[in-house]
């Protein structure tokens, strides 16, 4: 795997990744729903159903491969992967095979939809940056020099920024990117049994975190990320496009992706 760039002295970490088409016409999924998973599994075995029914409003599969997650309804359909919390971060690698997965699945379901008329083509990052503390996260946000708040503003209603965040949607050359920047809590995810249950650290006891540590130590069954971090979630996508390509829109936006941010501070 390639050596990830630094972003301000901190590693980006790709939490997760999201790949949509959303249409019209799509309705013949009433009637074909149960055909298009036949087809999908019979086709590529790794595929199997979520636990849950299938239902009017979606069709949930997932992937014995990578663990990327599959839904696609009436309107709309995507396809994600995401990094569980004790996992290295997703990689280009990771990227690429999702592409395959969404060039395969767009073949079906758009065959057995019918689909003629899309209405939105995205590609969607999250990137998290480790930090110490919500004031760490916050200010490193703020040094990027990619926003500014007003000092006026913050005079205007007290004296110091508690928080900040910012969005913004730019117009590219054949698409559209959506950037947004704030500082997050990363939630723990602890195991108990059937079910993971996600809490935020700063909502329990200090005798509810000694039970949670003490898990740690004896059953190794928390899962812990770092507490805080600051995350720059991009959004590339284009709006009624003509025809759909996933596996050339996803490559060729998570190749702008990191190189457009390591510009836009540099």
């Amino acid at each position: 795997m390639a050596k990830r760039e630094h972003i301000k002295t901190r590693d980006p970490l790709l939490q997760k990744v999201v790949f949509e088409v959303r249409y019209r016409h799509g309705f013949v999924y009433l009637d074909n729903c149960g055909r298009t998973i036949n087809k999908i599994m019979s086709e590529s075995p790794e595929w199997i159903l979520q636990s849950g029914a299938v239902s009017p409003q979606n069709a949930p599969l997932a992937s014995l491969s990578n663990s990327a997650l599959f839904n696609f309804s009436s309107l709309k359909y995507d396809l994600s992967i995401e990094r569980p919390p004790d996992k290295d971060p997703l990689s280009s690698e990771d990227v690429d095979a999702l592409a395959d997965q969404a060039e395969f699945l767009h073949a079906i379901v758009s065959d057995s939809l019918g689909l003629e008329e899309f209405t939105r083509i995205g590609f969607r990052a999250w990137y998290v940056f480790a930090c110490s503390s919500r004031e760490d996260a916050e200010q490193w946000l703020r040094d990027l020099g990619c926003y500014r708040v007003e000092p006026k503003l913050v005079s205007a209603f007290g004296s110091d920024i508690d928080s900040s965040s910012m969005s913004v949607v730019i117009l590219g050359h054949d698409r559209k990117f959506r950037i947004a920047l704030n500082g997050v809590e990363i939630q723990a995810q602890i195991d108990f049994g059937q079910g993971i249950l996600s809490v935020s650290a700063r909502s329990l006891s200090e005798d509810q975190k000694s039970f949670l540590i003490e898990q740690q130590r004896v059953k190794r069954r928390l899962r812990q990320s770092p507490e805080f971090a600051a995350m720059i979630d991009i959004d590339a996508f284009h709006e009624d496009p003509v025809t759909i390509e996933p596996k050339d829109f996803i490559t060729s936006s998570f190749g702008q992706f990191l190189p457009s941010l390591l510009k836009a501070v540099s």
